[in-house]
């Protein structure tokens, strides 16, 4: 019995060991081929946790910049078909393209003559018979989808049952109106197109599925992974993600001791707690306990507190209430706030975010700062970010450069406390202050002892190695 365990995919009981690494079992070619992509064996294993589903979990240590898995999409939703050819999804440009018959455009080449179009071409036709507008709006991408998945059920029976034991939340959803009505809307198209085998329960589950599940992209499609999707979250997560066109690739920030929970972030970083916690019900309906959630204080940055516009030295933080209720004061000069005008000063700054040219920056950074705000305010250190990476890409003087540098030192801090760990926007930042020591070492010469010289242009080769190793992607 000690040479029998369970799939780390499926959790199916089998006698076989990956041949390569001895550190999963796995029950099928298939599954081994998941684990072992691109001749390299992926550090984790799916794992069930009560309440929770499926989880991933590091079936090894690992270590910074390892790769967790590169992974495709099972699902591709695209906001607007009409300006992409409706058999290859690409963009139509100039005058190479022709109507398809199910009054969708089509590239004149190779996709005229292809025939994998014909299922949805036929489907289109009975839904515009149908619901006409269902056909001219965004929903349809999501419809033929959902189409799709409810092929799986009898052509790939195992990759239906895995895409049926994701999270839906579907009892939730269906307490939402807007949710009721387009599971209501696609089931009576499905049934009048003569796919009556669907029932409400299957369809909202898989439209939950969709909305619980897929990353949007740039606004213009949503993706479903397989893989990525059983990942947890965490504002702190030890794992960084990123989209290349539609592939997903996952790397660990920091050491992974075997056992431990492979976690990403869902939500942007620098995003005001209270607004976290509503994006966070409100599209995956769980309240999120990692440390800097627990901390009122996000790890000592304050991140998401006012300085207090009475006293002038305390910060204006959340402070527990009742079950239901919070309300804001300010632990030196105990003067309240209520959660109505925080959350309009949270408004109001995040607005500031939009600057008009990167040479706004410090201007809009000293408004936000005389009305609350703080060097380690989210918004603060969003417009920071933002004005590092785009002012170093034009001309440097030493103004610019010294405020680089102070706004660096900034973004340091905070992201040791709330993104610690290998990042791109670590990495981003890391190669703006490479450019930025260089200027100096360059312009500012006659200042300079040699000795120092010498010394500041290794530290800035290193700075510049690390930044593109963090930027570049991940070691194998």
């Amino acid at each position: 019995m000690e040479n029998i365990g369970k799939c780390f995919l499926c959790d199916k009981e089998y006698d076989d060991k990956c041949p390569h690494c001895e550190d999963v079992f796995s029950c099928s070619d298939d599954h081994l081929q998941v684990h072992r992509k691109d001749k390299k064996c992926l550090p984790w294993v799916v794992k069930f946790q009560e309440g929770v589903g499926r989880i991933l979990v590091a079936s090894r240590d690992i270590l910074p910049f390892e790769l967790i898995m590169k992974d495709d999409p099972l699902l591709i939703i695209r906001d607007n078909l009409m300006d992409l050819c409706v058999s290859c999804k690409h963009k139509i440009e100039g005058t190479e393209w022709e109507y398809c018959k199910c009054v969708f455009k089509q590239c004149l080449t190779v996709c005229s003559q292809l025939s994998s179009h014909s299922e949805d071409c036929a489907l289109l036709c009975k839904v515009r018979a149908i619901d006409d507008e269902l056909v001219e709006s965004k929903l349809i991408s999501k419809f033929l989808n959902i189409s799709k998945l409810l092929q799986l059920k009898t052509s790939e029976p195992e990759k239906w049952n895995w895409l049926n034991r994701f999270m839906s939340h579907q009892d939730e959803r269906n307490k939402n109106p807007e949710f009721e009505k387009l599971s209501n809307r696609f089931l009576s198209v499905f049934h009048k197109v003569g796919i009556e085998s669907v029932s409400k329960p299957t369809l909202s589950h898989l439209l939950g599925i969709l909305d619980t599940n897929s990353i949007s992209v740039d606004s213009s499609m949503q993706l479903l992974f397989p893989y990525l999707s059983l990942s947890s979250h965490s504002c702190i997560p030890n794992c960084e993600h990123w989209i290349t066109a539609t592939q997903a690739t996952v790397r660990a920030k920091r050491k992974i001791p075997a056992g431990e929970e492979i976690t990403i972030r869902y939500s942007y970083l620098s995003l005001y707690r209270m607004l976290l916690r509503r994006v966070i019900r409100d599209a995956w309906f769980f309240t999120c306990g990692c440390g800097r959630c627990q901390d009122g204080s996000e790890m000592g940055t304050q991140a998401s507190s006012f300085k207090c516009y009475n006293c002038r030295e305390g910060f204006i933080q959340e402070v527990k209430q009742t079950e239901t209720e919070n309300c804001y004061q300010c632990k030196v000069c105990e003067k309240t706030m209520s959660e109505q005008k925080v959350f309009e000063k949270v408004t109001f700054l995040r607005s500031l975010e939009n600057f008009s040219s990167v040479e706004r920056i410090p201007s809009l950074i000293l408004e936000m700062e005389s009305t609350g705000a703080h060097p380690l305010y989210h918004s603060v250190i969003e417009l920071k970010q933002c004005y590092i990476e785009g002012i170093t890409n034009s001309g440097m003087n030493d103004h610019i450069c010294r405020t680089v540098l102070a706004y660096s030192q900034d973004l340091c801090m905070y992201m040791d406390k709330v993104n610690p760990g290998v990042s791109r926007m670590r990495g981003r930042m890391l190669f703006c202050m490479a450019r930025v020591k260089n200027w100096f070492l360059n312009n500012c010469q006659a200042d300079i002892e040699p000795e120092a010289q010498m010394k500041g242009k290794q530290e800035m080769v290193k700075m510049m190695i690390l930044a593109k190793k963090m930027i570049a992607g991940y070691v194998t």
